[in-house]
């Protein structure tokens, strides 16, 4: 009898114990789940980073389902640069969901989201007190929250979802945890953070960028890749187009202007290779210096496009020549953040491209050749007289109310600002006559401007091409005989013989393909205020 009563409570010791610890995919031991009693975590939330008082709040999860239980510790960003810290106790597990809500620094623009975005982190809090909240944290949380529910450990399925992430994106797999980067340190798994930030953003308000993001998040989760082929093309045009005019450089100067760091990592680079494995250019080092490669991408607005291996970077063939040895400077159009090159010639500064501000008023508007957008981005746009001077006033009174109608414009200021950036000018027929003069005359100009190309030399960098115009058609750039324009600040010239009688003076630089065709260039008066030509801007 005590016997049978001594096996009869072992058997119920037995079932308790089962019940209690036996969990699906084996017993919490198995799992390596340990209750916490107390945890501290602090690190940084960034997009760019979160602002003051965004909220953070770090959710307990269920061990084995990575599901949260309801149970919720509440804190805030304590300031500007995304900092944050959070304490508690009893939790049930040693993981727990980080999320920060909130308005963010967006790298693009370098100016805060006009509405906020949440940003989540699976963290085991055992066995760290910091980690950081990012757009890679982000991304692989509902991939790692799969990968358990298909038996794999946390640690493991975090393992995957990094690498998943980094592949799809064209990056190798990183050496840190997501959770450990943080895009104002140096370091080649900082970069790839920050170039992703950069690249998923594109110029993109945050309603689309958010649907960017959760179809990105959504489709890694269940396949473990992203292939939205549409959309990671657009991201590959876009960040092409910033590495081929130069544009990256806005972007870095955005975020550094927020004082929180004094350099960045080298996130183009990483930027470069997801638009070059888009394209199936391959890589591109000093082993293959000098290779050639099309773009395969039949969604790509530059499919058929060459590029030449150059500098460890794919530059694009119809990038135009120099024989410039000099060095080019760059200014940065706050309006829009496009980043130009810049060139001394004699006592000048002048723009060694064509400007491509979108000046746009109910009375005019700027131009594209073709009215095709990709046009404004290899020739710059086309403007009428009104919009060169900036009629509408909206960055200087020099050339308020003119070339609205078919009139002179009498109180128009030779060399005033038009629509030049700030701290540049629209040149004056003399200025024009001044830079000739530097290069050795109207007659060398025509070669010594003109962009290397087998008839022009560009020995100054000033790199002049086919632009196109607009007169009662758009100026045809494949034919044989070709003109660019660029109009002056100057008011009806009397001293130009061939002239009409009103209206504003430009410049003409004749481009016919036969080299014994080239003639200096000329100036001409206007005598149409719908006339649009392009734009070089003179500092002041």
């Amino acid at each position: 009898m005590i016997v049978t009563l001594i096996l009869f409570l072992t058997a119920l010791l037995f079932v308790g114990c089962s019940s209690s610890d036996d969990v699906a995919g084996g017993t919490s031991i198995d799992k390596g789940i340990v209750a916490l009693e107390k945890w501290k975590v602090e690190g940084v939330s960034q997009k760019g980073p979160f602002i003051t008082g965004s909220t953070v709040n770090v959710l307990e999860l269920d061990g084995n389902s990575m599901l949260q239980t309801g149970k919720i510790f509440k804190s805030s960003i304590k300031s500007d640069k995304g900092d944050f810290s959070v304490s508690g106790n009893a939790l049930v597990s040693q993981y727990a969901l980080l999320e920060v809500n909130g308005y963010y620094r967006n790298e693009v623009s370098g100016k805060k989201s006009s509405s906020p975005l949440t940003l989540n982190a699976i963290v085991d809090l055992s066995d760290r007190e910091k980690a950081n909240v990012n757009l890679l944290t982000h991304l692989e949380y509902e991939r790692v929250k799969h990968l358990v529910s298909d038996g794999k450990s946390v640690s493991e399925a975090k393992a995957q979802a990094e690498r998943e992430i980094l592949s799809t994106m064209a990056m190798s797999e990183s050496e840190d945890a997501f959770e450990d980067l943080n895009i104002f340190e140096s370091g080649e798994e900082n970069a790839k953070l920050l170039a992703i930030s950069i690249l998923l953003q594109g110029d993109e308000d945050i309603a689309e960028f958010t649907e960017r993001l959760g179809k990105f998040a959504m489709e890694l989760a269940q396949s473990g890749s992203w292939n939205d082929s549409v959309t990671k093309t657009t991201i590959a045009d876009w960040a092409c187009e910033r590495e081929q005019r130069n544009m990256y450089g806005a972007i870095r100067e955005n975020i550094l202007k927020w004082g929180i760091a004094d350099s960045l990592p080298d996130f183009e680079k990483y930027a470069n290779l997801f638009w070059a494995d888009n394209y199936g250019l391959g890589k591109c080092s000093d082993a293959n210096k000098g290779d050639t490669a099309q773009n395969t991408n039949i969604l790509s607005k530059r499919h058929g496009e060459l590029f030449v291996c150059n500098n460890g970077k794919w530059v694009s063939v119809d990038k135009k020549g120099t024989n410039y040895m000099g060095i080019f400077g760059t200014m940065t159009d706050e309006r829009d953040g496009q980043t130009y090159k810049t060139v001394e010639i004699g006592e000048q500064v002048w723009m060694a491209e064509n400007l491509n501000y979108n000046y746009h008023t109910e009375i005019t508007q700027s131009l594209c050749y073709q009215n095709n957008e990709e046009n404004c981005d290899k020739y710059g746009r086309l403007y009428t007289f009104a919009a060169a001077v900036d009629s509408a006033g909206l960055f200087s009174d020099g050339g308020l109310g003119c070339g609205n109608t078919r009139s002179t414009c009498s109180n128009l200021k030779e060399s005033s600002r038009g629509v030049c950036p700030e701290g540049w000018h629209l040149p004056s027929k003399k200025e024009w006559e001044q830079l000739f003069s530097a290069v050795g005359g109207e007659v060398l100009a025509i070669t010594a401007l003109r962009t290397a190309d087998g008839i022009g030399t560009d020995d100054y960098g000033f790199n002049i091409i086919k632009s196109g115009a607009y007169f009662d058609g758009f100026n045809d750039l494949e034919g044989n005989h070709c003109y660019t324009y660029f109009w002056t600040s100057t008011n009806y010239d009397e001293d130009i013989n061939v002239a009409y009688g009103e209206g504003l003076s430009y410049v003409i630089f004749e481009l016919f393909d036969e080299e014994n065709s080239l003639s200096a260039p000329w100036f001409q008066n206007s005598d149409d205020y719908k006339e649009a030509m392009s734009v070089r801007c003179v500092m002041d």
